[in-house]
């Protein structure tokens, strides 16, 4: 037990018992009976952590020594914090294997790698004591000590020049072949017994060509060199592909069939590979240097196979007595190992693999040092390696049979492959099990059972893995496994639960009955959450971008087909910056009704699936929503024709969607989560400008229908040469101008809109429009012309203008009308000459403009009600507001001294907008 496992099991052991004035008073039998439990639970042993992790720690003794006395309910009590510390150091285990795995899976890999290298070690060392064996051989027949050092000399001067040619066979095998130097690294003795060219690779399962390859037959191994195209010119170079130990293969003689070719089968333990010869010739060829390289001809050793006989037969022969005769004992050895074989494939034809096995244990170890021998042995157990993988592999096989096959693959040797063979017939199992599952409709169902297929036989597999495979290396195999079929799982999930037209519920629902089975492992050991997690956190993402897709198009066709017309009204109680800026009851259109009731029912599907993880893109998605459905508000204000009660309509509809939906949507999210959705709560904030932006928007758009249908300043004449007297009124553009202003001023009455602030928005609009350079020269660069008489109806339009409106005149306001008419007066002064015509002073322009308004008065019913709510007045001159703004200034907006004959006739729109005086009331005319 690690120091984490026992920090851990430090808060599970229990309390000291607390003394009597700890517990605080208590009276009469009460404090006897409490008393009496603190006395029991004085008599609790403690549980010594330190005792329990030390190396020679004795069960039976510590729990003599630590009970001795203890009654039945203290030895309870211990046994539950020995349960409570045993728990505790499972999970800090647990914490410490997923902790570790990376270094696990590492170890692993390297552990792997050293058996490859021990391997490589030990080939070489039974190579060093053949070559020493052979140095120590002498002849039988006596000889002098001169005869013996010549001998000795000799055969040394023969070894060396036989290793000098094979570290040249191996270097030319490296220069020709590409990579080969590190499929077949120099060993003592190794050499090239020959090589087959241009063979084909075949598919043992469809016989089709895989690739051409040359295969080098070496005195110890089988090299396969393909051959591959490299270079512009498309040169044909040999590049190293596999190699194979020889002593681990079988080679067998397919036969030759005018179908399949000459074909010769190579297994290499699990691995099978299918080539296909030019002829019988290169066949027997390649055969022939197979036996050399098995037999050691070139050291005389045994004689070749026939050639054109089958693989079987030819290793009968190998296996045959020399023709001179041998000793009596190996000739009972060879008797022996022939009835070991004839057995053996009877029990291997009756699938008694246990007795097979036995007998191959024995013909090893009756082998010994003996090369044919210990080759055919190895043959035999290659052999039954094979049947019984195949075995093992069969998908749904009970456990005892599991069992059995993957413990005489380990007696052989065999250990990583029964490993391989386990779980690949596990996953076989798993599929086929998945397959017998029926879809009828229910995707729930379906899921459910699913679940408990996959992780029931994943909890088994585990439990027969540590059964089966006791090695702590083979424990990343497993985990990797896992991750397999956790993937797949989750690929079969996905493909029924996961898609557009799904409902959050179902999803849900589904993931329910996934985490309940993987609840299951984690009672077994083994918590597969976090890869759930892993898996399923881009589909349930993916699942929300799609849900606002659909949220969006719908909103979308409900705003095209939104009449802007009131379809209820909603109250404002709980909701107090709506209740401030639209009144207690909104009228709402149908478009934001159904962005209201979307954003409802996305959160109540939300809720299924609620997580913190999630919250970034439910947060994202939402905003994306009601910002579709503003910017298309937007888009319908600046296109189409409608009427005013239409676009005031969308106007209010706007700021409900800023100031009540937003709101709405956000209180619900936060109850989903359980915390405040700031994304959501912030979002009011940064949308407060956008309702003035679209009130804006429409100014803009009834300023310009208001010039185009009344007063159009860039077509208007001013060039006529009446009289300027005392008859003159303002023009009846500018009559119906006013109107028109009025009219929108009632239809605002409707409303819960900042009404002055638009009105006055209008106006600024139109002095805007008015103050555009292309109103004032004409396509050739000509200025525009004002006659005497134009420049002052423009102006008394102006003044007039202004005194109507009252106090929606603002100080910009008052600016632009200046503006316009310094502009108007330099034109008309830049026109006239030297001598122009006589200017009217503030006096006669506010005479000319009170009679306007007494002639006019019952022409604009209401219109003083439309600026403002206040009660109707009828017009009296002496409540008129004083225009006096430009009175005392001393020189007039078009740049002339106040002696001139003109009196500042452009200051007096600046006076009758002075925001400074508050007193003025605005007209009211009947």
């Amino acid at each position: 037990m690690d120091g984490e496992g026992i920090k851990g099991m430090r808060r599970v052991v229990p309390a000291r018992t607390r003394t009597k004035s700890e517990a605080g008073p208590v009276a009469g039998a009460t404090a006897a009976a409490t008393a009496g439990a603190a006395d029991v639970r004085s008599e609790i042993p403690s549980l010594s952590l330190s005792r329990l992790g030390k190396p020679d720690f004795q069960a039976e003794e510590y729990l003599k020594e630590a009970l001795r006395g203890t009654p039945e309910r203290g030895i309870r009590q211990f046994r539950k914090a020995l349960e409570e510390a045993r728990k505790a150091a499972s999970k800090n285990l647990q914490k410490n294997v997923y902790r570790n795995y990376e270094s696990f899976v590492f170890i692993s890999k390297e552990i792997w790698s050293m058996e490859r290298d021990m391997q490589l070690l030990r080939e070489l060392l039974h190579n060093i004591s053949e070559v020493g064996d052979e140095l120590m051989e002498e002849d039988d027949a006596p000889a002098t000590s001169e005869a013996r050092v010549t001998r000795r000399r000799t055969m040394r001067m023969s070894m060396a020049n036989q290793e000098d040619l094979f570290k040249d066979q191996l270097a030319r095998l490296w220069r020709t072949i590409r990579g080969a130097q590190r499929l077949v690294p120099f060993a003592p003795g190794r050499h090239v017994v020959g090589d087959i060219r241009n063979v084909s690779e075949l598919s043992p399962s469809t016989l089709q060509t895989r690739q051409q390859v040359d295969i080098v037959v070496l005195s110890d191994m089988l090299l396969l060199a393909a051959r591959r195209r490299h270079g512009a010119h498309a040169q044909t170079v040999l590049v190293a592909d596999r190699s194979f130990a020889l002593s681990d293969v079988t080679v067998a003689d397919v036969g030759d069939a005018a179908r399949s070719g000459f074909l010769v089968r190579i297994v290499n333990r699990a691995e099978t590979f299918l080539f296909g010869f030019r002829g019988a010739d290169v066949k027997d060829e390649f055969l022939l240097l197979i036996s050399h390289a098995r037999a050691g001809i070139l050291g005389g050793d045994a004689p070749p196979p026939v050639p054109g006989l089958p693989a079987g037969q030819a290793e009968q022969l190998a296996k045959a007595p020399p023709a001179n005769g041998g000793g009596k004992d190996d000739e009972g050895a060879r008797q022996r190992s022939a009835e070991l074989l004839d057995a053996l494939d009877i029990h291997i034809a009756r699938r008694e693999f246990s007795s097979a096995a036995t007998l191959v244990l024995k013909l090893r170890e009756q082998a010994g040092s003996a090369e044919a021998a210990r080759r055919t042995a190895d043959a035999q157990t290659v052999e039954l390696a094979r049947l019984v993988l195949a075995d093992l592999r069969i998908p749904c096989s009970p456990r005892k049979q599991a069992a059995a096959n993957v413990a005489l693959l380990r007696r052989l040797g065999w250990d990583k492959e029964a490993k391989d063979a386990f779980l690949a017939a596990r996953s076989a199992t798993i599929k086929s099990r998945t397959r017998q599952l029926r879809l009828e409709g229910n995707t729930q169902l379906y899921i459910r059972e699913l679940a408990i297929v996959y992780f029931r036989l994943i909890r088994n597999t585990c439990e027969w893995y540590a059964e089966f495979f006791t090695d702590p290396t083979m424990v990343s195999a497993l985990i990797a496994w896992v991750r397999r079929e956790m993937a797949g799982y989750a690929a079969i999930f996905r493909r029924h639960v996961f898609h557009e037209a799904q409902r959050f519920q179902v999803v849900a629902s589904c993931l329910g009955h996934t985490l309940a089975e993987v609840d299951i492992l984690g009672h077994a050991g083994l918590d597969l959450r976090f890869m759930l997690d892993q898996e399923f956190f881009p589909d349930l993402t993916g699942c929300i971008r799609s849900y606002e897709a659909r949220c969006r198009a719908l909103l979308a066709k409900a705003v095209a087909a939104d009449s802007l017309a009131v379809a209820i009204k909603v109250s404002t109680a709980n909701y107090e910056g709506a209740a401030r800026l639209l009144g207690s009851h909104i009228p709402l259109i149908a478009s934001v009704g159904k962005l209201d009731e979307v954003l409802t029912g996305f959160g109540n599907e939300l809720r299924f699936i609620a997580r913190d993880s999630l919250y970034s893109q439910v947060a994202t998605s939402v905003l994306a929503i009601i910002e579709s459905v503003l910017k298309q508000f937007l888009a319908v204000l600046r296109t189409g024709s409608r009427t005013h009660a239409q676009e005031l309509a969308l106007l209010v509809g706007t700021q409900a969607v800023v100031s009540w939906v937003i709101p709405r949507a956000a209180a619900h999210l936060d109850r989903i989560f359980g915390r405040p959705a700031s994304d959501i709560h912030s979002l009011e904030q940064r949308l407060e400008a956008f309702p003035s932006s679209l009130q804006d928007v429409f100014c803009q758009r009834q300023a310009v229908a208001m010039g185009r249908a009344s007063f159009d300043f860039a077509t208007a004449d001013f060039t006529e040469t009446h009289t300027v007297d005392d008859t003159m009124v303002p023009s009846g553009p500018m009559v119906q101008l006013l109107r028109t202003l009025g009219t929108v001023a009632r239809e605002l009455d409707r409303w819960p809109l900042p009404k002055r602030a638009i009105l006055g928005s209008i106006v600024d609009c139109l002095f805007v429009q008015m103050i555009d350079h292309r109103n004032w020269e004409g396509t050739g660069g000509t200025r525009r012309v004002f006659s005497h008489h134009g420049v002052h109806r423009l102006v008394l339009d102006i003044h007039f203008l202004l005194r109507v409106c009252g106090s929606l005149v603002s100080k910009s306001t008052n600016t632009l009308a200046n503006r316009v008419c310094e502009k108007a007066l330099r034109a008309y002064f830049s026109a006239s000459g030297s001598a122009p015509g006589e200017m009217r002073n503030k006096s006669w322009y506010d005479a000319r403009v009170i009679d306007a308004m007494r002639s006019l008065g019952f022409s604009f019913p209401d219109f003083g009600r439309g600026f403002e709510h206040r009660s109707q007045q009828s017009f009296d001159p002496g409540m008129s507001p004083t225009l006096d703004a430009g009175g005392d200034s001393g020189e007039a907006p078009g740049g002339q001294p106040a002696d001139q004959s003109i009196d500042q006739p452009a200051g007096q729109p600046a006076a009758a907008a002075d925001d400074d005086d508050e007193d003025d009331a605005p007209l009211s005319l009947q």
